[in-house]
């Protein structure tokens, strides 16, 4: 109650010196009141941010990195491996790749890499799905092809 008391005695004080002045300052603008040019949310929500655009980042999905990759062209991602060219036999098409090691492997629709599989060997290109797992689980393809003339 003291305290209380004294608070508004101070704030009397200089209300009654304001107006001795010969000036009248509203209380908005008083030293004790205004806190500066910069917003304080003080547990509120800022009206001067777009909320929309305020993502938190662990909403954004990024891929989920993986290790250990298996040698030969199964541990070879899509984007490393180079055409060099084509097959053709009784048993169907082959694409004829050279991996990282500088090695040539023949490949047939089906066969896995890395980061995803041939799906068509054509005379001229090949057509190659590339997955990608992301951390939600879920797991994006995207199709590839790879020509031997460019």
């Amino acid at each position: 109650m003291a305290l209380l008391a004294s608070w508004a005695a101070s704030g009397q004080t200089q209300t009654n010196k304001a107006t001795s002045a010969g000036k009248t300052v509203p209380a908005a603008e008083s030293p004790a009141v205004y806190r500066g040019a910069r917003y304080e949310a003080s547990n509120r929500r800022d009206p001067f941010l777009n909320p929309l655009l305020l993502k938190k980042k662990e909403d954004v999905d990024e891929e989920v990195q993986r290790d250990n990759a298996p040698p030969g062209i199964a541990g070879m991602k899509i984007k490393d491996v180079e055409l060099l060219g084509f097959s053709v036999s009784l048993e169907g098409k082959t694409a004829v790749f050279r991996g990282t090691d500088k090695r040539v492997y023949f490949l047939h629709e089906g066969d896995r890499m890395f980061d995803g599989y041939i799906k068509t060997v054509n005379l001229d290109s090949v057509q190659l799905i590339r997955e990608t797992k992301m951390q939600s689980g879920k797991v994006l393809t995207q199709e590839v092809t790879k020509r031997l003339r460019t």
